[in-house]
């Protein structure tokens, strides 16, 4: 398979795309898999123009942050930033692709140091404008506020404009954008210096009046996070 990915022939490198996708149901043979040239072989696909190869590519991949070798291989071969790098893609399943793989990658400790190191965390503050779908947008909120849970994650976040970014999308129409921005503000939030910035940040004020959403996760999430700020006087003050 790896050779014929190589070809120049666009109809029998979907195929072979087709193929890997279904092989890849099974771990057995995506582990075997990964003993080849094949990871490499996705990285590429994952750069032609052609955007139905792009998406089949990236799905790969995404199969490939399955597996605990997957995602081994996926970190010792330096491929964080090329899956990052289709943040930008225009093609929306792809870029859907691209941050569920990183998800699946940061449910584990050295996944997450992994995306930390490759500077992922300004990127996804940049989405937080860029980014116009709402479902991506979703998994945009949900990756960052588990990479929180990463050595030195908050203080890199608060050297970016963060705050005043997840503060804007607690007014969004979406319920789930408003209940992970006021998850990531908890967990943001969950050290004093993370506290102080918050505060500072006037996201206590748009937090109370999310307190009568209507959707009971968005409360739930939003008492979390005004629990972790009314620890410091300063937040107590705001909140009654």
């Amino acid at each position: 398979m790896v050779e014929q990915m190589k070809g120049k022939d666009s109809v029998l490198r979907k195929k072979v795309l087709q193929e890997i996708n279904e092989d890849f149901h099974q771990a057995d043979k995506l582990n075997e898999a990964l003993e080849t040239e094949i990871l490499m072989q996705l990285v590429y696909c994952c750069r032609e123009d052609d955007h139905e190869i792009r998406e089949l590519a990236s799905r790969a991949v995404l199969k490939i942050a399955n597996t605990e070798k997957g995602r081994v291989t996926l970190v010792s071969s330096r491929c964080v930033s090329i899956v990052a790098q289709l943040f930008d893609d225009p093609v929306t399943m792809i870029r859907h692709n691209a941050y569920t793989c990183l998800i699946n990658l940061a449910q584990f400790v050295y996944g997450i140091q992994s995306i930390i190191d490759t500077d992922i965390l300004r990127i996804l503050v940049d989405k937080l404008v860029a980014e116009k779908e709402d479902t991506i947008l979703v998994l945009i909120l949900k990756l960052m506020n588990i990479l929180l849970e990463g050595d030195l994650a908050t203080s890199l976040l608060l050297n970016t404009p963060v705050l005043g970014r997840l503060n804007a999308h607690l007014k969004a129409a979406n319920w789930e954008i408003r209940k992970m921005a006021a998850e990531n503000l908890g967990s943001i939030s969950y050290n004093v210096l993370g506290k102080s910035s918050t505060i500072e940040a006037q996201s206590i004020p748009p937090l109370c009046d999310m307190l009568t959403d209507e959707i009971y996760e968005v409360r739930a999430s939003v008492v979390r996070a005004l629990a972790s700020l009314a620890q410091l006087k300063a937040g107590k003050i705001q909140i009654y």
